[in-house]
């Protein structure tokens, strides 16, 4: 079976939530609305639609793609400046790249944030990201990791996941494929896991490479 390694962004590649609720309540302020350190911890591992939904019903102007795109792009600008590498994770990618593992980025982020990742990422280590733009359903549906398996031309039983919330943990189980989920939201899998890690440092890469062949 042709095997390949499926990424998740926040969480697990980068920390740039705390740069999410930093341009959040930035937005916030601007449209003169509400939006608590309570709000922004809602929103970690939802759909983006779901909480510029909920900033629309307090008063923002504007659409939900509109209100996407201003927050989506301001983070965006922030990575590209500084990336919020987690531990472990250009070491992975670095390997990755080397061995020729074919390897793509799933993430409920907008194609704008995933696309400044993979430009930042190591050359050869993400042949693509799938964002929300490319999907009806994110995250907690399988959409997102069923097309990255279908594009990378894999077998979803061979393809190893990581993830850190629950939202992607249900996604790759459901699209069938192998958990190996971060504690860096949660202190367990929501869903059965075929292991678990605290963050991307303490994987043994080698046993990852000949896990996927």
């Amino acid at each position: 079976m042709t095997g390949a390694l499926l990424l998740d962004m926040d969480g697990t590649l980068i920390d740039s939530e705390p740069i999410w609720h930093e341009e959040m309540r930035a937005f916030a302020r601007a449209q003169r609305i509400e939006w608590t350190a309570e709000d922004a911890h809602w929103t970690t591992g939802r759909p983006m639609v779901e909480w510029a939904e909920r900033m629309r019903e307090r008063g923002a102007d504007g659409d939900c793609a509109s209100i996407i795109a201003a927050i989506a792009g301001a983070v965006a600008d922030r990575v590209r400046q500084d990336v919020p590498w987690l531990p472990g994770s250009l070491a992975l990618l670095e390997r990755i790249a080397a061995a020729g593992i074919p390897a793509a980025l799933v993430t409920n982020a907008s194609a704008a944030n995933a696309d400044a990742l993979v430009g930042a990422a190591p050359e050869g280590s993400l042949r693509f990201a799938v964002s929300a733009d490319d999907v009806e359903r994110s995250k907690p549906d399988p959409a997102p990791y069923a097309l990255a398996v279908r594009r990378l031309g894999a077998d979803a039983s061979a393809c190893i996941a990581f993830e850190d919330s629950g939202s992607g943990a249900r996604s790759v189980v459901a699209a069938g494929a192998r958990l190996w989920f971060l504690t860096t939201q949660l202190t367990h899998a929501p869903v059965p896991a075929e292991r678990t890690f605290g963050t991307l440092a303490d994987v043994d890469l080698d046993e990852l490479l000949d896990e996927l062949g």
